[in-house]
């Protein structure tokens, strides 16, 4: 049995290591399941008369199999007269193969039939390119396109190839824009940097920046004409209406006409409000553990949630605003406030958040105390009020690297354009100056003054609570005003009487994020201690230790917010109880056990997953793919099962030396009635070897076997022995023992 869990084991090792190689690997990153498939060309129904419809994310523009399919797709669009061709661009940052986006757009291009896109998230680098390719733009609300450049990488060295590409890029481009008619200088700030600023309609380029826009400014006028998308649309049944094709039938493009081609109709056809559909999901899914402690409402309350000093690079307290926004907006909270005193942290976590709050129907405001510096101040600015303590200082939000590096110049770039397009965005929507916020954000070779406030070059914004109260055109600088606390916050905004509640983790919480972080070891532990009773004769310290770690993990994730829930303990379990069948009852077949590690590696592998991403998935709102959704809880499971198996591998050797053990397992043996010839676990392995027998189960190559009446647990030497077979006992070292089959005259 030993020697056949080692094989197991090894096997194991072997594709977790694969599986987490794949997984933390960016420039291989493989689409979701249900988006793979095969060609579009494959046969079956057709695309002639319908609009054709390709899904693009930023992940799969590092996928060659992705490009391979939108080909496919694309030429039988085109071979057999498809109405229109509409690509459906989700972005989350930039990225993607340069040399298959060029071509991608090449084949776009040179379609005979009306071309369309929508971008949604932040369609950055190659993915703006792909947009730029088809006839006619559209945005969806809150989106941002831009970003193009082309990035230098790693090899500092290689400038001539990156300017290469960059020429390569810039004619195709040309190309695009004289068939499409779009703005080409425009395009052209997308990709590459100048010395001198550049203005088109009401939006800046800075010197020695690429632009970037947010979808209010891609729908403005310059000169009678949108400055780059055609309009607005939340989705492609909106878009499709503005663009004179409503009513026509949808397919998409990167799915098997052969399997079925999925139709959408028109929205008069099947009305569905996304919002309820997604509220409906989200309450089945609210299953509560029995004994949880019940959350104080929010309704009709000021809910106050602190920012300290470490919270900005601790990614669980970000999980956790998030969860106490949603649930002060689903349980009608009066407002929302954030009292912070921090220095910085996470950008990327802190865009989101942003997004989050931007997004808030109840209002919010910013309670600065006494220091909202770097990503601090970003989060201010995303609330509709900024308060600031007397002592209070806002600004120096510019971006470092994590490492503390200097961050490559074309990245900085890019960076800036990214984050820049959306802080535009934020201030604009609620009220802020955007150029007072880029201050803070990008220095600049001149001075910049704000009313009584002078930048100096090279330098970034910081404003004391004089200051950022300070009026200029006979309105605040940036805050509404000077406070000593959120009691007068609430008076100033009329909220008189209102109850103040103050969201913070628990205790509890805090371990429970603990115990979300360290998962991978909870599995390796409950692996190593699952294998040691295994192997000890009885129920004892092992499974207790392994009961006890798989426990914490579901329970730790539970609270923490993630995915654990009672299914995933019902299905770890069914794992459980089907290995229990493959081990004891009926060894050697196989199918059960693999059913059962399967089970219980889809428990633990969805865990740890955020609940909220989850459920934004589910709805279409999640920025990234499902690989995107998963990497994280599959590198955690990938790291428990590979110190798991080494753990394994440890005990297999060192285990049956150790005294405890050995003593252990006499003490067992005697007390279950075994006859010992001389008293020790040594000398009767000795004695057993030679006995023979008969195979009760086939050896494949572990089961059972009789010897003068004792059934024993045995493993084959090699080869398969079939049920009822003359077997002779080879060795035995208290672990196991080896059989190998009698030869017959």
């Amino acid at each position: 049995y030993t020697q056949g869990m080692k094989h197991v084991v090894f096997g194991v090792a072997a594709l977790m290591s694969a599986a987490v190689l794949g997984f933390s690997e960016e420039e291989a990153v493989s689409p979701p399941a249900e988006e793979q498939g095969s060609s579009p060309a494959a046969g079956g129904a057709g695309y002639a008369g319908q609009v054709v419809e390709l899904g693009v994310t930023t992940s799969q523009l590092r996928d060659l199999r992705k490009f391979a399919s939108w080909k496919q797709a694309l030429e039988q669009a085109e071979r057999e007269k498809a109405r229109a061709v509409v690509i459906h661009i989700k972005g989350a940052g930039p990225g993607g193969y340069i040399e298959e986006t060029r071509g991608l757009m090449q084949q776009l291009t040179e379609l005979n039939m009306p071309t369309y896109s929508l971008v949604e998230g932040e369609v950055l680098g190659a993915a703006a390119l792909v947009a730029i390719a088809t006839g006619e733009i559209y945005v969806a609300p809150d989106s941002v396109i831009g970003g193009a450049g082309v990035s230098q990488g790693e090899d500092s060295d290689n400038e001539v190839t990156r300017k290469r590409v960059e020429s390569l890029l810039l004619a195709k481009v040309r190309m695009v824009a004289a068939k499409h008619g779009h703005n080409l200088p425009l395009i052209e700030a997308m990709m590459v940097s100048s010395g001198q600023g550049r203005q088109f309609g009401a939006v800046s380029v800075p010197k020695d920046s690429v632009l970037t826009l947010t979808a209010e400014e891609a729908v403005s006028q310059a000169e009678g004409k949108p400055l780059l998308a055609r309009g607005m649309a939340r989705d492609i049944t909106e878009m499709l209406s503005q663009a004179g094709l409503a009513g026509l039938e949808r397919v998409q493009g990167d799915a098997s006409p052969a399997a079925g081609v999925g139709v959408s109709l028109p929205d008069a056809a099947k009305p569905v409000d996304p919002g309820v559909e997604a509220g409906k999901e989200e309450d089945q899914e609210d299953d509560e553990f029995i004994g949880k402690l019940e959350e104080e409402s929010f309704k009709d309350k000021l809910v106050v949630l602190k920012v300290g000093r470490d919270d900005l690079v601790n990614k669980q307290s970000f999980k956790f605003w998030r969860r106490m926004l949603r649930r002060a907006e689903e349980e009608g909270a009066r407002a929302v406030v954030f009292d912070l005193d921090t220095p910085g942290g996470y950008a990327y976590e802190t865009k989101e958040i942003m997004s989050e709050i931007t997004r808030l129907k109840i209002p919010s405001y910013a309670f600065v105390n006494e220091n909202a510096i770097s990503a601090g101040a970003l989060m201010s600015v995303a609330t509709d009020g900024i308060y600031m303590s007397p002592e209070g200082t806002i600004g120096a939000a510019g971006l470092v690297s994590g490492s503390g590096a200097e961050i490559e110049d074309m990245m900085r770039k890019k960076l800036h354009s990214v984050f820049e397009a959306q802080i535009r965005s934020v201030a604009e929507r609620k009220g802020y100056d955007p150029e007072l916020i880029r201050a803070m954000m990008i220095p600049e070779e001149r001075d910049r003054v704000f009313g009584s406030v002078v930048v100096k070059a090279g330098e970034l914004l910081t404003l004391t609570a004089t200051e950022a109260a300070s009026l200029r055109d006979g309105v605040p600088l940036l805050a509404k005003g000077i406070v000593g606390s959120i009691e007068e916050i609430v008076e100033l905004e009329g909220m008189e009487g209102v109850a103040i509640v103050r969201a913070e983790p628990t205790p509890f919480e805090n371990f429970a994020w603990w115990v979300s972080r360290w998962s991978f070891v909870l599995i390796l532990v409950g692996m190593a201690a699952a294998y040691a009773e295994l192997k000890a004769p009885g129920f004892g310290v092992g499974g207790v230790i392994s009961l006890l770690a798989f426990g914490m993990f579901f329970f730790g994730n539970y609270m923490a917010g993630n995915l654990a829930n009672y299914e995933l303990v019902a299905l770890f379990i069914l794992g459980l109880i089907l290995l229990a069948v493959e081990i004891l009852i009926i060894p050697g077949t196989g199918v059960t056990g693999i059913l059962g590690a399967l089970c219980m590696l889809a428990a633990l592998l969805l865990g740890p997953v955020d609940k909220i991403d989850w459920n934004d998935w589910k709805g279409g709102e999640f920025a990234g793919s499902l690989v995107d959704l998963l990497r994280g809880p599959a590198l955690t499971l990938g790291l428990g099962l590979m110190g798991g198996c080494i753990l394994i591998l440890i005990l297999m050797r060192l285990l049956p030396d150790t005294p405890v053990f050995r003593a252990f397992v006499v003490k067992k043996a005697l007390a279950g009635g075994a006859s010992l010839g001389h008293g020790s676990a040594g000398q009767e392995a000795e004695e057993r070897v030679g006995w023979t027998g008969e195979s009760l189960t086939d050896l494949r190559p572990a089961g059972k076997a009789i010897f003068s009446g004792q059934e024993l647990d045995v493993v084959a030497d090699g080869s398969f022995i079939a049920k009822g077979a003359k077997i002779r006992i080879l060795a035995e070292d208290g672990m196991k023992v080896v059989v190998g089959r009698m030869e017959t005259t």
